[in-house]
């Protein structure tokens, strides 16, 4: 196992940690109810933590990390402004948020089962794994409810 295996698995985790942050930040932008829009600005506010402990273990595995997320993930932003746009803001930002997260949680699981992943990095990234499950169940609630 090379440190830089792990960082460069640690960096594409970091690119849709990156990704889910905006994705929050846009959702909370565009829904209308209040309730809605505080939940996805403290999930907002939670990936962000992630970002900066997952650029931290970057850092000190020697590598240096990743600063934006993926140009998919800014197209699917734009498609979620437009989409807002058009129909119920609350739907559009719950459906958008949905995709990302299981797409995320796909991705830190994977990065997990990696036998190639630095201990430090794998206890990170299982931290993340129980919050990220429980948003996800959330999300779940929030589409029921629009």
């Amino acid at each position: 196992m090379t440190n830089d295996k792990s960082i460069s698995i640690l960096n594409d985790v970091l690119e849709t940690l990156v990704d889910s942050r905006d994705g929050y930040e846009k959702a909370a932008e565009v829904a209308d109810r209040d309730t809605f829009k505080q939940f996805f600005s403290r999930r907002a506010a939670s990936r962000n933590g992630m970002v900066t402990k997952a650029q931290a273990e970057i850092r000190h595995l020697g590598g240096e990390p990743v600063d934006e997320g993926t140009i998919l993930a800014k197209a699917h932003r734009m498609f979620l402004s437009i989409s807002a746009a058009v129909q119920d803001n609350d739907e559009a930002a719950v459906e958008a948020v949905d995709d990302g997260e299981e797409h995320l949680r796909n991705k830190v699981g994977d990065a997990i089962a990696n036998d190639e992943l630095s201990p430090t990095a794998k206890t990170m990234l299982q931290s993340f794994n129980g919050e990220l499950r429980a948003d996800g169940r959330l999300i779940d609630h929030l589409e029921a409810s629009v």
